[in-house]
Formats: C-alpha cells, sequence, structure tokens
C-alpha cells in the first residue's frame, strides 16, 4: 500500500503530465486567423453611430431598454483589441441564438514559435449567454466546465465595483444573423462603477497628485497659457517622484489630467470620488497660439497612452473627414498636432527608460521639442477641394504630404530614443 507522500508525488505528477498534454494540444504552428488592418476612418464612424444609436444617458433611471448591436462595428472593435494587446486577430459571428469568437494569438515568447487558435461558442440563455463550447487549438472544453471555472475565477478578482450589480442589469441578450440585442435596466451610475473597477487604488492617487498640482497651476496668472508650461510642471512633478514611483503609470496619470482639463471634461465620470478633490481653474491652454492643436495633441495623447497609436491616428484623421464634410474642414496642420501627439505618448509608456526619459524632457521642453512648424499645412478645405488637390486618401498628394507630416514629426526631440 502507498504512503501518503507516495500519492501526493503520483498525483502531482499526473497533473504535471495532464498539463504538458493540454499544452501539446492546445499550441498550433500555424494561425488559423491572420492580422487585419486596423480601425479605420469609416469603421470608426460606424462604431461611433452605432454607440450614439444606443446612448443610454438619456434613460431614466430604472427604465428598460434594448441595445441593438451589429456584428460588423462590434467585430471591428474585438478585431482591433486582440491586434493591439495580443499581436493577433481576432472574428466574431452571430447566428440565430447563437454567437461565434474565433481568434489567434501568437505565443508571448517569440523564439518557441507556436500560436494559440480558440473558438468560443456561445448560447442564449433565458438572461445572460453561457459558454457552450471552447476550443484552443486541438484541446476541446465542454462548456459546463468552462462556465464553471469563469464563475469561479471572477468571483476571486477583487475589485472596486460591485460586479453583481453590473451584471444584473443585463436582462437578457439575444442573438440573431449579423446582430445581438441586448435588453438591461439602465443605472445611472454605470460610468462610475465601470471607472472605479478600471482603475486601481494607486492609479486614482496619482490622478488626485496631478489634479492637485494642476488646481495650484491655474489657481493665479493670465486666462491664456502655454501647453508647455503645463507640461514642464507636472513633468518636473513626475520626474520628482522618484525611482520608487512607476514612470509609466505617472505619465499616464498626467497626460489623463490634461486631457480631461483641456477639452473640459469632469474627472468624476470615471472617479465619482475625485468631485471632492481640488478643482482647476478654467484657462484657455494654447500651443503654436492655438487651443485646437492642444485638444488634438492631448487627445491623441492620451489615446496613445491608453489605447495604442493605430486607434489615435484613426481617430484623428476620422476627425479630419468629419470636419471637410462641414465642420472647419480638412486640416494637415490638426493632423500635425495629432501625430505629434500620439508620438508623445508612445513615448511615454513605451518603457520605464523611455519614460523617464520623457519626463526629463517635458520638464524642459519648449514648443519645437514636442510640435513641428504647420504654419505652411494647408487646412480648412472642405470635402470637394481636399479631393480636387489631394485625391482622398489614396491620391500620392496626399500621401505625399503625410510623409513631410512624419518627417517633421521624427525630427522633434520628442520623438528621439
Amino acid at each position: 500500500m502507498k504512503s501518503i507522500p507516495d500519492r501526493i508525488l503520483w498525483l502531482g505528477c499526473l497533473l504535471l503530465a495532464l498539463l504538458m498534454i493540454a499544452g501539446l494540444l492546445a499550441i498550433e504552428d500555424t494561425p488559423q486567423l491572420k492580422p487585419r488592418a486596423n480601425l479605420s476612418p469609416s469603421q470608426i464612424a460606424k462604431v461611433k453611430r452605432l454607440l450614439e444609436r444606443n446612448d443610454p444617458r438619456r434613460l431614466r433611471v430604472g427604465s428598460v431598454a434594448q441595445a441593438v448591436l451589429g456584428q460588423e462595428e462590434l467585430d471591428s472593435a474585438l478585431n482591433y483589441a486582440a491586434n493591439h494587446y495580443a499581436r493577433g486577430a481576432s472574428r466574431l459571428m452571430f447566428e440565430q441564438g447563437k454567437a461565434r469568437i474565433q481568434a489567434t494569438l501568437p505565443l508571448p515568447w517569440p523564439r518557441l514559435g507556436g500560436f494559440l487558435n480558440v473558438q468560443i461558442e456561445l448560447a442564449e440563455t433565458d438572461s445572460l449567454p453561457e459558454i457552450g463550447a471552447l476550443t484552443v487549438g486541438r484541446l476541446v472544453l465542454p462548456g459546463f466546465i468552462v462556465n464553471g471555472m469563469l464563475k469561479s475565477g471572477l468571483s476571486m478578482i477583487p475589485v472596486a465595483a460591485d460586479w453583481r450589480q453590473l451584471v444584473d442589469m443585463v436582462k437578457k441578450v439575444r442573438f440573431s444573423t449579423r446582430r445581438m440585442v441586448v435588453t438591461y435596466t439602465w443605472r445611472g451610475d454605470l460610468q462610475a462603477q465601470l471607472g472605479s473597477a478600471l482603475l486601481s487604488d494607486d492609479e486614482r492617487g496619482q490622478l488626485l497628485f496631478y489634479q492637485t498640482r494642476l488646481a495650484e497651476l491655474t489657481r493665479t496668472g493670465r486666462y491664456t497659457i502655454g501647453l508647455t508650461t503645463l507640461l514642464n510642471a507636472l513633468f518636473q512633478s513626475a520626474a520628482q517622484r522618484g525611482e520608487q514611483a512607476d514612470p509609466v503609470r505617472e505619465n499616464r496619470a498626467a497626460i489623463r489630467v490634461l486631457a480631461f482639463y483641456v477639452t473640459q471634461k469632469d474627472l468624476g465620470q470615471l472617479i465619482p470620488a475625485s468631485k471632492h478633490w481640488p478643482r482647476p481653474v478654467w484657462r484657455r491652454v494654447v500651443l503654436q497660439n492655438r487651443d485646437d492643436f492642444t485638444k488634438h495633441y492631448l487627445v491623441s495623447a492620451l489615446l496613445a497612452a491608453d489605447a495604442g497609436s493605430p486607434l489615435a491616428n484613426a481617430v484623428g484623421l476620422y476627425k479630419e473627414i468629419q470636419d471637410s464634410r462641414g465642420g472647419s474642414g480638412f486640416s494637415f496642420s490638426d493632423l500635425a498636432a495629432d501625430r505629434a501627439g500620439t508620438q508623445m505618448g508612445n513615448r511615454a509608456v513605451a518603457s520605464e527608460q523611455a519614460a523617464r526619459a520623457l519626463q526629463k524632457l517635458l520638464a524642459v521642453a519648449a514648443e519645437p521639442d514636442i510640435m513641428p512648424e504647420t504654419a505652411d499645412l494647408p487646412e480648412f478645405m472642405p470635402e470637394a477641394e481636399f479631393k480636387r488637390r489631394y485625391g482622398g486618401l489614396t491620391g500620392d498628394a496626399y500621401q505625399n504630404m503625410m510623409a513631410e507630416i512624419e518627417r517633421r514629426v521624427a525630427a522633434l526631440a520628442v520623438s528621439r530614443e
């Protein structure tokens, strides 16, 4: 008869063998899906229309509503996330009564090679959908096992928001051909709940620090203030917070606070507790004597720091296309501000070394260090004139102009390693 230590050793070896077999079955040599292009301006326009159609903020608290979500828009957004966060690709398909999600994710160890080809089948229930099956490579897991593991895993995750209350908002999810219909009860504090859940205590503390510093900077002085004045002060503080601080998170927090400030957005939408934080006095913040450049620059920096440069680029281009159709007109100057801001946001979070180098630069930077010359760049062009002069987004003249903007941005001090 085997002793207890022998049994434990035997069970450990068996578990290790099962994990190795599962790994061999899950990892494949070839990708099932090939990466697709990142979000284009037209796709962003479709996602924007989808959000506008289903904006619940006009609803009364407690009212029941339905959101109709198209397959194409959700598929584009999901594929962007897979591409940006995991260098992979995804595909989303809705059918009557079920949904299928496919994804190809390269292993995070490039030298080993290999891919995880994943397929998740979701089935309708009387309320939230459940996983019918999960396939990873040649490994197939039945739904009851996956659902049990998922529920156990979620219950163990410590978050600031009450996820049970958020989940209870959703009453039913129905799948049909190329669309999903979500029936829910609207709660007015949803945005604040999600904001609290997505930010750690450390991140909220960093935002409070830079919000307080910004309030000090704007308490006195002229109505108009240069962007570099605020950047100098906030990033001097970031550099002074020392080696114990994570420079990437510090940079991201400073950019978030500045972007919310110049666009006159309330941080309380993201963090309810911030309503009690020091309030900055509103000033007109300018870059090259223009406050629209400041907004372009910082929103693009925020998108790059939080979501990645492909999205920031596409959002900037989308706005210029919309402006050319009845707004202020297509502007290569605005695109230059977008690209410069995106470059700054990229550098801010690229690595600890890059983040600290950027802190030192922005602590003393002047405008020519962060923003290219734009006086000679065409702007205020209606759509018809833009197409006539530059051949649209595929024209050689447009491509040449964008190459010139990229050259100018690459020459900035903020772009140098």
